[in-house]
């Protein structure tokens, strides 16, 4: 019953504001100039008045449907900037790789390739000696194996330590320069003797970044895992 009312004041309303149109001069005035239109003026006017008013109610929902692209285009914009930040969050995580162990007279190697590399006469470079126990045993856990290297230079000049520190610590493969004892040279104003500890990190073949995180993740559950207590012991 409420709807029938509803339909009856709709058609009153409209009946209404039909009779206002008509009364009105300006619609009368456009009405005679329609009449006097030739037929093909006047279906080209309809024409016209029905693409305009098609436009109209088209264009209510392609605003929708522009609307939901663009937040379609910044969905996807933030879910690959959340996927990337995740997967450096992962990456931040994760061990890095770390090469087989490597011997003393390999890290040696690799160390003179630096000296010659940086054009120090003979008389510049002095012993090598191999630097015993654990280097840098603060720095890494034990499973890590380390050879270390105590290089002793002589009368090396500011842009020469600077250039030799570079070359050492970017050796590379787990080589890392972890030191620096510098000194006056004798007799020297400008010139500075110094030995650099440089250290190999590396893990035996039968340890991977792997392993040693789920060793660590049983030993945290294990200690997390409360005691069960035995008759005996209850005894």
């Amino acid at each position: 019953m409420a709807f029938e009312g509803l339909k009856e004041q709709l058609k009153d309303k409209w009946s209404d504001i039909s009779s206002a149109i008509q009364e009105s001069s300006a619609f009368n005035n456009a009405r005679e100039k329609f009449e006097e239109q030739t037929p093909t003026a006047q279906r080209g006017i309809m024409a016209s008045i029905a693409i305009f008013f098609g436009f109209l109610f088209l264009s209510i929902p392609w605003g929708y449907v522009s609307d939901s692209q663009d937040h379609m285009s910044a969905f996807s914009e933030n879910r690959g900037l959340i996927q990337g930040l995740l997967r450096a969050s992962r990456s931040a995580k994760e061990a890095s790789p770390l090469p087989p162990p490597m011997a003393v007279e390999a890290l040696k190697s690799k160390v003179e390739m630096v000296l010659k590399d940086n054009r120090l006469i003979p008389d510049q470079i002095g012993d090598m000696q191999p630097m015993p126990g654990r280097p840098a045993q603060e720095l890494a856990p034990p499973v890590v194996t380390q050879t270390g290297l105590a290089v002793t230079l002589k009368k090396l000049n500011v842009e020469q330590i600077t250039s030799v520190s570079h070359g050492l610590h970017a050796i590379g493969g787990g080589v890392k320069l972890m030191g620096l004892d510098i000194t006056q040279s004798a007799g020297q104003d400008h010139y500075y003797d110094l030995i650099a500890h440089v250290i190999s990190f590396s893990l035996p073949p039968s340890v991977s970044p792997e392993t040693e995180a789920n060793d660590k993740g049983k030993k945290g559950a294990a200690a997390k895992r409360p005691s069960r207590k035995t008759e005996g012991d209850s005894e």
